[in-house]
């Protein structure tokens, strides 16, 4: 059994089911495509801009609800105003 061809998978399907959570979220769903998701190992790893602190709160939230319970290491950025 290839368990990295499996592993691939995993971290691909967990990779969908972020970005789809993201892009039908009330709120963050208009600022999906500012944001980078990647899977490091077993870590998701997040990058980019929103353009206020409440929002980039919302993230790690919004991904746990996807079912991800992997690390969620948040390094998005808030937008200087």
């Amino acid at each position: 059994m290839d368990t990295s061809n499996e592993n691939s998978s995993r971290a691909g399907r967990t990779l969908k089911r972020i970005q789809s959570m993201l892009r039908v979220h009330e709120r963050l769903g208009a600022y999906a495509a500012r944001l980078q998701i990647k899977v490091e190992n077993t870590a998701v790893i997040l990058s980019g801009t929103l353009p206020n602190q409440e929002l980039r709160s919302e993230l790690v939230p919004t991904i746990r609800r996807a079912g991800v319970l992997w690390q969620v290491k948040n390094r998005v950025d808030v937008a200087a105003s």
